[in-house]
């Protein structure tokens, strides 16, 4: 190939230099890896807007891998601040020639970080800079022939110089995208010249795959800046006779025009006329042609700043929707408001050029990545499944369970139970003794939580019987649940969860459920079990297996719990639920910590408790005399 690369030479510090009046610009196309499994790669393009950066540093192209790192924050927060750094040491100084200043803010910022791998290059004029940190490689692809320019190594910064021609196709990548990626399958990709081809060809290799965190390349394609050049302008003259002077810029193509050498000879009055006739016709004609090319320029102007118009609003989005992709995982807010400009800038693209592939494409992957992060479903209002009256007059619930496929709803002031089937809507009632604040149920015995203690409810017999007198050494109970016929009550005042041990019809004394000492509940408000026992508290949710606390985190929340109430799950049940009456919402969350929905509803102010049937698809809400219920979408 002609392109040759060499150590940097002084008299390369100007492109112009290089050769004179050639400026090339470029289309660029990523493929990325998702961020994960202690990586972080990114691809990164910067098309200076500053005259005096892109007249002294020109455009920057980056691939950059982080391995080593925690996953999620600590990957984005590193991957942050490598950018910054590369730019700062790059753009920062603009003494010295662009290539001396690369190779110095490459070898740097790699012995700065310890695992970083970078596979940088500069476009400057018609010139290439490159320089690789690691083990990443830098390919060519010209007339035809492909092959690898330059290749780094652990342990020293490779670098590289060179000159660009048009339709030349660069490829910067990872090493790891040349692990996943045969030469063979490149060469197929790149065939075309085309950068959508080669991402279609490309990407489902990458993305098809899992781990896949360390992979990031870029390709870009050269194209010459279009030049249009006019005539010069005439100089001013007199004022010439419209009976004599022929029109001024008629002279001035005609002083262009070389005509053949001039001789004497006769012609009648009439032959002269007629070459007379031929000869403006063959003026008007190049007027004509004149006129068409100028328009035609114009027009080729006009199209090649519509198009890098386009392209920057690309690049702009690009970067938008690689922040907004890290961001979502941190900080799902902020996230969305980036992915947010990021549609805003695709839509300005796709406004001035509605078939431009690089924006379609990009829109559909911002769109299907949106589509997978969790959302808020506002609810203007929420259908009734039951209202209490129906089952008896004045009936009023305080609190909720769930029974196979029945609803138990507990009516303190009527010292009674309602029994809804979910499916038929028929109701049975069980009279209490004495009333009561918390109920919870398991196979055919209702046990509710009271003043006097913990009392049973066959509802086969129909019997009513005291099974656990109160306790002095409960202080505040706020929490009750059964697992395996075993009790469990959240105490709040003790900083505790006192577990009774099914026997045969009677149950075990009060034991502390947790090994050792037990954690500080002192804000606890709820509990939810499932095998494990979910604490709901005013800020946070903490696990807890085998009586010792488990390791868990919320990730992708858009907002922090206001004034949580309750929280519900059960074995079967893949999420945990969390009814917030400060933020008048239900939080749907995966079992792992992340955010999945949240359903807002003002009426869940009024909302005393929650359960959830994932098998049905729905969620109750107990407000009073009626039973709400929102559809799980």
């Amino acid at each position: 190939m002609e392109f040759t690369l060499a150590p940097y030479q002084p008299e390369a510090l100007s492109a112009k230099k290089a050769v004179e009046g050639v400026e090339f610009s470029v289309e660029t196309a990523k493929i990325v890896g998702t961020p994960t499994d202690g990586f972080w790669s990114q691809v990164h393009t910067f098309f200076p807007q500053d005259k005096e950066k892109k007249e002294k540093r020109g455009d920057l192209l980056a691939v950059l891998v982080l391995s080593g790192v925690e996953e999620g924050i600590g990957a984005v927060a590193f991957g942050r601040e490598i950018l910054g750094r590369l730019h700062e040491e790059y753009y920062g100084n603009l003494e010295g020639s662009a290539f001396e200043r690369l190779t110095f803010a490459v070898r740097k910022i790699g012995l700065e970080y310890e695992g970083l791998e970078i596979v940088a290059a500069s476009l400057f004029g018609p010139a290439l800079y490159l320089a690789i940190c690691g083990e990443g490689k830098a390919l060519l692809k010209r007339e035809g022939q492909l092959g690898i320019v330059l290749q780094g190594t652990r342990g020293d910064i490779q670098t590289a110089s060179g000159l660009l021609k048009e339709e030349d196709l660069i490829l910067l990548a990872s090493e790891r995208f040349f692990q996943v990626v045969g030469f063979g399958v490149l060469r197929a990709a790149l065939e075309n010249n085309s950068l959508d081809d080669a991402v279609e060809s490309l990407a489902p290799v990458i993305l098809g795959h899992e781990k896949m965190a360390d992979v990031a390349a870029i390709l870009a394609l050269v194209k010459q800046k279009p030049a249009v050049s006019f005539f010069p302008a005439a100089k001013q003259e007199e004022e010439p006779s419209l009976k004599t002077e022929k029109p001024r810029f008629l002279k001035h193509f005609f002083s262009h025009l070389r005509l053949p050498e001039r001789k004497s000879f006769f012609v009648r009055r009439k032959d002269r006329q007629e070459r007379k006739n031929i000869f403006w016709g063959v003026a008007v004609c190049f007027l004509a042609i004149f006129c068409v090319s100028l328009i035609f320029g114009l027009r080729q102007r006009s199209a090649a700043e519509k198009q890098q118009k386009v392209q920057n609003l690309f690049h702009q989005a690009e970067d938008k929707f690689n922040q907004g992709k890290m961001l979502a995982l941190t900080n799902p807010a902020e996230g969305k408001a980036t992915l947010n400009e990021a549609q805003n800038l695709i839509n300005q693209g796709l406004a001035l050029k509605k078939d431009s592939q690089d924006l379609l494409l990009l829109k559909e992957q911002l769109e299907k990545f949106s589509a997978s992060l969790a959302t808020e479903t506002v609810l203007s209002s929420v259908p009734v499944f039951m209202d209490l009256s129906l089952i008896e007059d004045g009936a009023m619930g305080v609190s909720l369970s769930l029974s196979g496929k029945n609803l138990l709803v507990l009516d303190k002031d009527k010292r009674k139970i309602y029994q809804i089937d979910i499916e038929q809507k028929s109701a049975v009632s069980y009279a209490l003794n004495e009333g009561g604040d918390l109920i919870t149920a398991f196979d055919d015995k209702i046990m509710i939580f009271g003043e006097k203690g913990i009392t049973e409810v066959n509802t086969k017999s129909k019997n009513v019987t005291l099974k656990i007198a109160k306790d002095e050494g409960w202080k505040e109970i706020v929490g009750f649940s059964s697992f395996n016929g075993n009790l469990y009550l959240l105490d709040k005042g003790a900083s505790d969860i006192w577990r009774y041990l099914a026997s045969g019809e009677s149950y075990s004394s009060r034991k502390s459920w947790f090994v050792g000492n037990p954690p500080d509940l002192s804000s606890a408000v709820s509990l939810g079990i499932d095998g494990s026992i979910w604490v709901l508290e005013k800020d946070k949710i903490s696990k807890f297996t085998l009586g010792k606390p488990d390791s868990f985190a919320l990730s992708k929340m858009q907002e922090n719990f206001l004034n949580p109430a309750k929280i519900y799950t059960s074995a079967d049940d893949q999420n945990l639920y969390v009814l917030d009456k400060g933020r008048e919402k239900v939080f749907v969350i995966a079992k792992n910590g992340e955010f999945k929905a949240s359903y807002a509803w003002q009426g869940i102010e009024q909302v005393t408790d929650l359960i959830a049937v994932e098998s049905a698809k729905k969620i109750f809400l107990l407000s009073k005399a009626k039973i709400y219920e929102i559809q799980i979408k």
